[in-house]
């Protein structure tokens, strides 16, 4: 089962449908729960550079998971969707230190690299 949490699914760019379900089975294989998604289509935030606004990315609830585990999480989720997608974690977990002030997430967007991803 998916849970939404305050995100809007609708009109969501096909990609992330088959993204949401491969992130749903690993959710259920790392942590034997469901996958919750609180953010898909959102308005743009100012300044920023996020797909949010056009469809084409959706945030993971990680903030229960420990960092290892968010970070591992992560890694094999972008290894399952491939290179047309960017997966990042977001929050204190994050290696990154642009991201750590963030709430803890699992960011997923599409950034096709013109090999496989159409639509």
């Amino acid at each position: 089962m998916t849970t939404f949490s305050d995100s809007a699914w609708k009109d969501m760019h096909p990609a992330l449908w088959m993204a949401r379900v491969e992130a749903r089975v690993l959710v259920r294989e790392m942590f034997d729960e469901d996958l919750v998604i609180t953010s898909g289509r959102r308005p743009p935030t100012p300044g920023g550079s996020s797909k949010h606004g056009t469809g084409e990315a959706m945030d993971i609830r990680s903030r229960e998971w420990p960092p290892t585990e968010q970070r591992a999480f992560a890694t094999e989720l972008g290894n399952r969707l491939g290179e047309d997608f960017d997966v990042i974690v977001e929050g204190p977990a994050s290696l990154d230190p642009r991201y750590q002030n963030r709430v803890a997430h699992v960011h997923v967007e599409i950034d096709p690299k013109g090999r496989h991803l159409t639509g």
